[in-house]
């Protein structure tokens, strides 16, 4: 008898193997022709539940931009035992949708338990760079560049949280390793250029400028340096070649418009470096310094009337900053899930300083989990991708993760949003 019960359950499971393979050829069916709603509604009617379901669900969530869904169907799939890739999968997951504590902890778990997982150590050391906390970034990257020696990224990866640290001497070395791994790491190339520039090497600077440029001469960061390069030794016109090319790659910043206007100003072209200058102000309205260019400009033009206007707008513009406090306010209501007061604080922090780059992502992050119209949160990362796309390489990656993510998701429920 018991023999004939043990059949009895291996026909049954393999019938509903057989029912729940079926029900995944439907599913990739309605996939392939755009259908993600009723494939969706497919699994969660499948019965009984699976860890490939969830596992199939999570992944469709994901890719219409429900991240949230996508978590919660991630748990479900871990409630059937651990598995390593889901886990890395979850913390991808919580780095998206802004919840960076459960990233990390969901990263420090997979490391603690298999030390050879070095894309988890990898991404949990980017994580750590991203709250400043370089110390350990720094540990995970000395760990890291012992087991692989010939990844140009570690090194890369070192110098930055050494740079985080104010240990200029030996980031510099750290950068110059990743360059010797990799003569076309372009990161490392940049940081040269950067790092020699602080040290007021010329030559050297120059030197990395213009391997850049040679790797990739449409690379928005190597044209500014060059930019930069040219004007302060007075080569006004030079410069302008290379903010042309800037301008030209539609790239803009208040830094970009500022120069160009100087180049202008410089040149005796008045018009032009007025246009650039005003264009400047719609980036950064309250931008004293460009307020205070504007009225030399106005004055050199004896034009006493606006000179006075824009040195008025000037001082007034130079008052005292506010702004970290607003957004420590923020992060702190983020934290005790306040997001509506959060939402709020990260507001007031960018609008007194609109240069405050992390309060605008945070304002860009919250709203996007806060809100159900993600057209709120699209219009801050737009902005944001705008104005500090240079900043930051972590936050640009994301900006511009969610902003193609948010469109996606918009294009499937039928509507363009720009």
């Amino acid at each position: 008898m018991k023999k004939i019960f043990i059949v009895i359950s291996l026909l049954f499971t393999m019938l509903k193997t057989e029912a729940q393979s079926a029900v995944f050829v439907v599913v990739y069916s309605l996939l392939m022709k755009g259908n993600y709603q009723e494939a969706l509604t497919l699994l969660e009617n499948t019965i009984p539940k699976t860890f490939l379901i969830f596992e199939k669900s999570a992944g469709i969530y994901q890719s219409i931009g429900s991240d949230t869904k996508a978590i919660a169907c991630l748990k479900k799939a871990l409630e059937f035992g651990t598995n390593e890739s889901i886990k890395v999968k979850l913390a991808q997951l919580f780095v998206s949708t802004g919840y960076i504590s459960k990233a990390v902890e969901t990263y420090e778990a997979l490391i603690e338990k298999d030390t050879s997982n070095l894309l988890a150590a990898n991404s949990l050391g980017k994580l750590y760079l991203s709250l400043n906390q370089a110390e350990k970034a720094e540990k995970i990257y000395r760990y890291l560049m012992k087991m692989d020696t010939v990844n140009p990224n570690y090194p890369y990866q070192l110098a930055e949280s050494l740079e985080k640290q104010n240990k200029h001497s030996e980031m510099g070395q750290r950068y110059l390793d990743a360059y010797n791994l990799d003569t076309l790491h372009i990161k490392s190339i940049f940081a040269l250029a950067q790092f020699f520039k602080t040290l007021k090497f010329k030559d050297s600077t120059s030197l990395f400028i213009d391997k850049g440029l040679k790797i990739d001469s449409n690379n928005i960061n190597f044209n500014q340096l060059k930019a930069n390069e040219l004007y302060f030794l007075k080569d006004f016109n030079g410069a302008l070649t290379y903010l042309k090319k800037i301008d030209s790659l539609n790239f803009s910043s208040v830094q970009i418009y500022e120069m160009f206007g100087m180049c202008y100003y410089n040149l005796q072209d008045f018009e032009l470096a007025e246009k650039y200058f005003r264009n400047a102000i719609k980036l950064d309205p309250d931008n004293s310094q460009i307020l205070y260019r504007l009225a030399s400009l106005y004055y050199d033009k004896k034009d006493n009337k606006m000179a006075m206007f824009y040195l008025h707008r000037s001082i007034i513009s130079a008052k005292p900053d506010i702004d970290k406090q607003y957004y420590l306010l923020g992060i702190i209501s983020k934290e005790e899930g306040n997001l509506q007061a959060a939402i709020e604080y990260f507001e007031k922090s960018h609008k007194n300083n609109y240069k405050n780059y992390k309060a605008l992502f945070e304002l860009a992050v919250t709203s996007d989990v806060y809100y159900k119209d993600k057209k709120i949160a699209l219009k801050h990362y737009k902005s944001f991708a705008e104005k500090f796309n240079s900043n930051d390489n972590i936050m640009t990656a994301y900006v511009e993760g969610r902003i193609k993510e948010i469109k996606k998701q918009y294009f499937i429920e039928g509507e363009i949003v720009d």
